[in-house]
């Protein structure tokens, strides 16, 4: 050390002179010497981290139609004999970043930015021409002009969360853009079902998985496949209230801002409530009080008013494995043109223990007066004409429609709609190689209601809807009678044993379903096979299982069965099938020129290959053949094939 003295010295005048001035700066700021320097002993604040996560996907669409189609019959529209589309009509941007910050150990904050890219060869000379100054919008009205990175935005918005520990518990604060919540079946949720579903046709909010196989190895286990946060759930925007670990083992939620059925750009003053509080025993026994409630004025003056309450309370007991779930509560509709009181609302779940041998029963009963009305919850409207400010078709900017069939409708097991009650048993066993999950039930109109009958078609049922791309038309095709929702697309049947205009008699209704599911291996490689059977009618007449005869106003079956196979390690090749017949009766819509009631048939082939291109990537290809034909209306048909491909890529 002596063969440095200068070394030594200067180090020794820096670190006085460091010394002096931390104390110089302390007395100035009066802050302790110990909080400042190369390593502070306090957290200086500001930004503590920073994330973005999110996906890319690539989706492009090829339609070849063999057979035009009209789509609409008033404007003479047919479906074009070649369409090429790339991006995705389902609402969902081709990439979406998801960006989070953390100014403090309790709150955070976060948004999202879309990205959408559409090449449909409509081109024009202004694409990506710069906007003068005078087109712009302007800050009071945003949607008016040019604006700037049209195809650029937010989707879920801007949130600000907010997590406190206190000595009363656990308290959570989110502010801000759409968060996705539920409450109660009845209140504020959205319909899971009972996991029957084929996965052929892949949802845009579908995950990668960990692997290619894995996706199907779940749904075979578990009877479900992962699903985002959608998944059961609501959006909801504004402020959201959350309480855990009270004292008793109690918790809440309050909440206030708007729902995807008053939200948007409506010009009228429009807004959600409600909440839940909730009284915990053991995991699974509670019970809880769950309110949701709109409102919403007829104009911007806010004279007049219209909405719905939503009040239940809610339990669940289990006993050695037996399950009990309930819950019971009352609504109401009003609005200018609706007068109507409180209505009733109940469900009841009874599940038995799921043993090694006997399968795992659930018998459900549900019974929603006709007055209630909650769009919101997982039961349907099909006996209130819902007030509109305006007539403005649903799905399109400042609509006020809703964008569900009205009507009688004909169900999947377990979906509820009001002015109904109903009873239906499900059941599931697994074996080792094999397993089975289905069940019938049967509905009951309370009061007869509109001489109109709605249902879907299960097979080719996500291509119909691509005939009618963004849009949500109602009452088009050939004759006047589909209209197209999100991803689906439903038929109206007009009814013909009214008197003088009086509807007399009550709708029945009967469901059947039976999925079998698969799993094995062929040369040592994963195979899965999925079928799903259903059958459905609709009546005048009620029966505890499906009407198979003209007695029946609608009655429908449907046959879904879908292959996978590992050919080698990241390589998976699929096929499907999938066959469709739906009568009707001589009370329904008759044909003119044939004097014959609806006599349809449906049929889909398809075959396709999943590729596994590394970490969190995929690209699927999937290439279908359908057909449809009414032989009782002739021009109702349409013929052609459709290729998909995706490349999602997670990050």
């Amino acid at each position: 050390m002596n063969r440095h003295p200068y070394v030594l010295a200067i180090v020794a005048f820096l670190f006085c002179m460091q010394v002096s001035l931390h104390a110089q700066f302390d007395t100035t700021i009066r802050r302790p010497m110990t909080e400042m320097g190369m390593m502070p002993k306090k957290d200086p604040g500001g930004l503590k981290n920073l994330q973005v996560s999110g996906y890319y996907r690539f989706y492009a669409t090829y339609q070849r139609q063999i057979d035009p189609y009209v789509l609409n019959s008033i404007t003479k529209d047919t479906a074009l004999p070649r369409n090429i589309f790339i991006g995705d009509d389902s609402q969902l941007p081709n990439l979406l970043l998801n960006i989070s910050g953390k100014t403090s150990d309790k709150t955070t904050w976060g948004f999202d930015l879309m990205m959408f890219q559409f090449l449909q060869g409509n081109i024009g000379t202004s694409y990506g021409k710069q906007i003068p100054d005078s087109l712009r919008p302007s800050i009071q009205s945003p949607l008016l002009g040019t604006r700037l990175g049209s195809s650029l935005g937010m989707n879920l918005g801007m949130n600000l969360h907010g997590n406190f520990k206190t000595s009363v518990g656990d308290l959570s604060v989110h502010v801000g853009g759409i968060q996705w919540v539920a409450l109660s079946d009845l209140t504020m949720a959205s319909f899971k079902g009972y996991n029957r579903f084929m996965l052929y046709e892949r949802n845009p909010w579908d995950p990668t998985g960990k692997s290619l196989s894995g996706r199907y190895d779940q749904y075979f286990e578990q009877g479900s496949i992962e699903q985002d946060t959608r998944w059961g759930n609501r959006a909801f925007e504004g402020i959201v209230l959350q309480g855990k670990d009270m004292p008793g083992k109690t918790s809440f939620i309050l909440m206030a801002g708007k729902t995807e059925l008053n939200g948007g750009f409506s010009q009228v003053p429009n807004f959600s409530f409600g909440g839940k509080l909730r009284k915990d025993f053991s995991a699974k026994r509670f019970i809880s009080i769950n309110s949701l409630n709109s409102r919403a004025s007829t104009d911007s003056l806010s004279t007049d008013h219209f909405g719905f309450y939503m009040a239940t309370a809610e339990f669940n007991w289990d006993y050695k494995g037996w399950g009990l779930k309930g819950e019971l509560g009352g609504g109401k509709y009003y609005s200018p043109t609706n007068t109507a009181g409180w209505g009733e609302v109940l469900q009841f779940k009874l599940s038995t223990p799921a043993g090694k041998r006997a399968p795992q029963f659930e018998l459900q009963y549900y019974r929603i007066g006709a007055n209630v009305v909650n769009n919101s919850a997982l039961f349907w409207n099909t006996s209130v004409k819902e007030y509109r400010v305006n007539e403005l078709p649903a799905g399109s900017v400042g609509s006020s429609a809703v964008l569900q069939p009205f009507s009688s409708s004909m169900v999947r097991l377990g979906q509820m709609t009001n002015n109904r009650q109903g009873l239906s048993l499900n059941l599931q066993k697994s074996f080792k190689k094999i397993s089975f999950s289905g069940g019938f039930g049967f509905a009951s109109e309370l009061t007869p209601s509109a001489s109109v009958i709605t249902y879907n078609h299960p097979v080719n049922q996500i291509t119909r809807s691509r005939f009618w791309r963004w849009g949500f038309p109602a009452n088009v095709g050939p004759y006047q009678r589909y209209s197209d929702i999100y991803r689906d697309v439903y038929e109206t049947v007009n009814l013909d044993d009214d008197s003088s205009g009086a509807v007399v008699y009550k709708k029945h209704f009967n469901m059947s379903e039976l999925q079998t599911k698969f799993r094995s291996k062929v040369f040592g490689r994963e195979l899965y096979i999925f079928s799903l059977l259903q059958a459905n009618s609709s009546s005048r007449d009620f029966s505890p299982i499906t009407i198979t005869d003209e007695r029946a106003y609608i009655r429908q079956y449907t046959s879904e069965l879908e292959l996978y196979y590992a050919i080698r390690p990241g390589y998976l090749i699929n096929a499907y099938y999938g066959y469709e017949r739906t009568l009707g009766n001589y009370l329904t819509d008759i044909n003119n020129e044939t004097l014959r009631p609806r006599n349809q048939t449906g049929q889909g082939i398809g075959c396709g290959m999943d590729i596994d291109l590394g970490r969190n990537t995929r690209l699927y290809f999937r290439h279908r053949w359908y057909t449809f034909k009414d032989a009782s209306f002739e021009q109702d048909h349409f013929h052609g094939r459709e290729l998909t491909v995706e490349l999602k890529s997670f990050f």
